[in-house]
């Protein structure tokens, strides 16, 4: 009997479950659950402070004994929804085992988006407090449904702009470091929002579009100009850099000193800024948390919008930069600066501060025990028996062996669990003969390695269920330091364990498909590289793509583009051996890598083998589909020694495959590295010709057959390289669409076309329309609005205007089109389908169209006297667009003949050399006005 008082005793001592954090002395006080979620990965610099503060601030509430349980979503690189659902699931796992909140704390937004996407109820219901929000409208839209308040973050981006004035009089710009992840575009668009405020010009530097060598290059060009770093973790190739490293890297490369609106590298490279203090942000949110669990209204506590920020500098750096402790604010707070009388002695002062708690702490610990010892042995027994009722209140399985393997104590989750009362007995005589034995086994290993042993134990309940229990076995020893026996606890974790399955696989697959995905193909592929190395072998790499998937995605939709890129994934795999590696990348993108091949032939044999699968026909919801697909190979050694190197060899080979005509492979050539430079370096000169504004525009007039004088003109657009001499748009307008660039040149192009209209129309030469090219890519959500804007400030006649775009885009049907275009068209503005014929229209949907005028294209014109398909073409283009009451314009008319034939089928507008060659505004008014004099 005195054993086991003596252990119930100590038992008492022990933190008992994650989730219990009170003493037997502070049984009096209410007991809370609190829980942080961060949005962050653990090492990311701020989360140590936030999670401490918040911790202390917890601590020293005299109110209540509160438990702090903290989460790390890591959400940063993982921001898909299937993420966020997947961790949703993982909490609601976590709530079945037992832990529930009184209440929660979200730091960041990918916390916050979480909670706000899945509703409180994946927190229990309970009231939220945020901080290091910066997503102004979401704060909105939690608070309008209650229970929600904290601190947003505040970018204090007026408050740099100022400081930047202050330090560099009469600066013409300021340029800008960012990344593209969400939580840096957030911030990027505050910063510009508060720059266009102040007519303050930015020169962004993304690596969402710029490899950290590319970074580099253009920062060492930079003398003396402010340099803003505002967020820099992975480039446009997915390689990452850390804090430390990335700020390290970008100040080694500037030739300016680097500012910063966040304090962490600050004094470690960064030459300061203006900054909010998240410490500061935890600590006022954590006293908000125990506000509320003092009994207060979360809907009372008003959101703080204005946190407070302060100037931070590197007083190291600042002299180096050649400014003083004068130039700056009178509050600036400096860092490495020269150290005081504090600095020098602060150590011995803690050293000697530390002893006195030391030998403070053991007397205390001496005189309680001795107070211990005189308790009655009344007051004993009330103990012991308390002890049992806290032991069999836990959910958890609680229990304790001697060292001869027989239960001494086991609490009431035991019991229940097993339908009977194992004290007496060992686990030979309460489970099977397989699972005592590993019980046993484990509970020798503990005791051989003299500390806590953790282990994953499976176990069938009395009632036929299987469950999954973590069971921590920590041996205990007497004064001797003789092993007297084994504590176990028992947490069922079968649907955590499920959750957390269920998360690593979404990290390392394509939900689509369930094919790997490129965080699995790197690891995998780098494994294989090991062993192709080992063993002297060869490694093949085939990067496929499928042939016009956009078009199927546009025309058909992508519920049938989703099913069909499911059965290529399914082919592809069941035809591959189970030692190669087949993943999806994304997209229509598959990469398939070979191992342990014989020879270069079996590899293109191989690889004509997967596009022949691919090619077969498809049957998905009444539609028969045939689709084709190209690859890039790069082979092991000879095509590159690395996994980035390999991938991106294929890539390349990949895209000669379909500048070469499509449904083909090609193999990687030294060449192709070549061609990639050349593209990089008309990218570069294309960004500096949207600069410059070095872009002309020709125009192209169109008759109506039979009259001298145009109605209507077409812009287009050309580049005079300084080099290259004119380049063709089908060379610029695909890089411009890929990077981007796309969107700024087609509202240049806008712009221009509309001004030289009017200036024609002022001096007389009066046409009806003018059409101007649109890119899909230019058609985003705010596409109308900022066409409206400019045609207001021209004072530009919506009537006068036509945009021309493609037949794949108006054919797609996308919510967003079709409202941009609505809107477009509600203001007056016509729409034309641009080379008409080449696409996937049907008439039920060309009717449904908003156009008013269709364009034959040049390839159906150009043989149209010779070749009765494209005779036939044209013919049912004009019946089918006169059915309509469409306009059609045939192009790229070059004789009388074409113009003949094509005046016969009913078409009455024409463009094309026959008539006049593109020319500049000024020639154009030149030729057209005279004739019309």
């Amino acid at each position: 009997m005195k054993i086991r008082l003596h252990l119930l005793l100590w038992l008492l001592m022990l933190p008992l479950t994650p989730a219990m954090g009170a003493t037997a002395g502070a049984s009096s006080l209410a007991a809370a659950h609190v829980l942080l979620l961060l949005s962050y990965e653990p090492l990311f610099p701020a989360a140590d402070n936030i999670v401490n503060t918040v911790q202390h601030a917890l601590n020293r509430n005299p109110q209540h004994d509160i438990t702090l349980h903290v989460e790390f979503m890591d959400s940063d690189l993982q921001a898909t929804e299937e993420y966020f659902h997947a961790y949703a699931q993982l909490l609601r796992a976590k709530q079945q085992q037992g832990e529930r909140y009184d209440l929660v704390i979200v730091a960041g937004d990918g916390a916050l988006k979480l909670v706000a996407a899945e509703g409180r109820e994946v927190v229990g219901q309970a009231p939220v407090v945020f901080l290091g929000v910066s997503d102004s409208e979401m704060i909105r839209h939690v608070q309008s449904q209650g229970g929600y308040t904290g601190i947003y973050d505040a970018l204090p981006v007026y408050e740099f702009m100022a400081l930047m004035r202050y330090l560099y009089p009469g600066f013409q710009q300021l340029h800008v470091i960012n990344d593209g992840l969400p939580r840096s575009a957030q911030r990027l668009l505050q910063l510009q929002q508060a720059a266009d405020s102040l007519s303050q010009k930015l020169v962004v530097h993304s690596l969402a579009t710029l490899s950290w060598q590319q970074l580099a290059d253009e920062l060492s060009e930079l003398r003396g100009e402010p340099l803003l770093l505002l967020s820099a973790y992975q480039d446009a190739d997915k390689q990452v850099k850390p804090l430390q490293k990335s700020n390290l890297f970008i100040s080694n490369h500037s030739g300016s000193p680097l500012w910063s609106l966040s304090p962490f590298g600050i004094g470690d490279g960064l030459l300061g800024g203006v900054v909010t203090d998240m410490t500061d942000s935890a600590g006022q949110a954590a006293d908000m948390a125990l506000r509320i669990l003092a009994g207060e209204n979360p809907d009372r506590i008003a959101v703080d919008w204005h946190p407070a920020n302060l100037t931070l500098i590197d007083a190291e750096l600042a002299a180096r930069a050649g400014f003083d402790h004068d130039d700056f604010p009178q509050k600036t707070t400096f860092v490495h600066e020269p150290p005081g009388f504090w600095q020098n002695y602060r150590n011995l002062f803690l050293l000697l501060l530390s002893v006195t708690v030391f030998f403070t702490s053991i007397g205390l610990f001496i005189w309680s025990e001795i107070r211990r010892r005189k308790f009655s042995d009344q007051q004993l027994d009330d103990r012991t028996e308390l002890i049992k009722n806290i032991l069999d209140s836990i959910p958890d399985i609680i229990f304790y062996k001697d060292r001869n393997g027989i239960y001494v104590f086991c609490n009431k989750q035991f019991v229940n669990l097993m339908g009977k009362d194992p004290v007496g007995h060992t686990d030979f005589d309460v489970f099977d003969q397989e699972t005592a034995a590993f019980f046993r086994a484990k509970d020798k290993e503990a005791v051989a390695r003299k500390h806590m042993n953790v282990n994953e134990e499976w176990v069938h309940g009395v009632d036929g269920s299987v469950m999954l229990l973590e069971t921590q076995k920590t041996p205990i020893y007497d004064k001797r330091g003789r092993c007297i026996g084994v504590f176990g606890l028992s947490r069922d974790i079968t649907e955590l364990k499920k959750a957390q399955q269920n998360l690593e696989h979404i990290a390392h697959h394509d939900v689509l498909t369930g094919l790997p995905n490129r965080l699995s193909l790197n690891k995998k592929l780098e494994y294989a590289l090991n062993m192709a190395r080992r063993g002297g072998e060869l490694l093949a790499v085939i990067f496929l793509d499928l042939d016009r998937f956009k078009d199927i995605n546009d025309t058909i939709g992508h519920d049938i583009g989703d099913l069909l890129l499911k059965d290529v994934a399914h082919r592809l795999h069941n035809n591959v051996r189970d030692s190669d590696i087949c993943a999806r990348l994304g997209g229509d993108e598959f990469v398939v890598v070979l191992s342990r091949i014989d020879g270069e032939e079996r590899i293109q044999e191989k690889c004509d083998q997967l596009l022949q699968v691919i090619s077969r026909p498809y049957s998905l919801q009444g539609h028969l589909l045939s689709v084709f697909a190209s690859a890039g190979i790069s082979i092991y050694p000879q095509h590159g020694n690395s996994v980035d190197e390999l991938i991106r060899n294929a890539d390349a080979a990949l895209h000669k495959a379909k500048e070469l005509g499509r449904n083909r492979s090609f193999h990687y050539q030294r060449e192709l590295t070549d061609s990639i430079h050349s593209r990089m370096s008309l990218e570069q000169d294309l960004r500096s010709a949207l600069e410059s504004h070095s872009f002309m525009l020709n125009y192209q007039p169109q008759f109506r057959v039979g009259e001298a004088m145009p109605r209507r003109v077409e812009a287009l657009l050309r580049w005079p390289h300084p080099v290259r001499g004119l380049i063709s748009p089908h060379d610029f307008i695909p890089l411009a669409e890929t990077s981007g660039m796309i969107v700024e040149l087609g509202y240049w192009v806008l712009r221009s076309a509309c001004q030289q209209f009017l200036f024609w129309r002022q001096q007389g030469l009066i046409l009806d329309k003018i059409s101007v090219n649109v890119s899909p890519i230019q058609i985003n959500s705010s596409f109308a609005s900022t066409v409206a804007d400019i045609l207001q400030y021209l004072d530009f006649d919506p009537r006068w205007l036509e945009l021309e775009v493609t037949e794949s885009l108006m054919m797609s049907g996308t919510t967003e089109v079709s409202q941009q275009i609505s809107e477009l068209r509600a203001m007056g503005v016509d729409f034309a389908i641009d080379d008409f014929g080449t696409g996937y229209s049907s008439l039920s949907k060309i009717k449904s169209m908003p156009v008013t005028v269709l364009k034959i294209d040049q390839s159906f014109v150009r043989d149209i006297n010779d070749d009765i398909n494209d005779y036939e073409i044209a013919r049912a283009i004009v019946l089918m667009a006169k059915s309509l009451g469409l306009i059609v314009v045939a192009e790229g008319v070059e004789n009388k003949e074409q113009e003949g034939t094509l005046h016969r089928l009913g078409c009455e507008w024409v463009q094309g050399y026959y008539y006049a060659m593109p020319m500049d505004g000024e020639a154009f008014y030149q030729r057209y006005f005279a004739e019309l004099q």
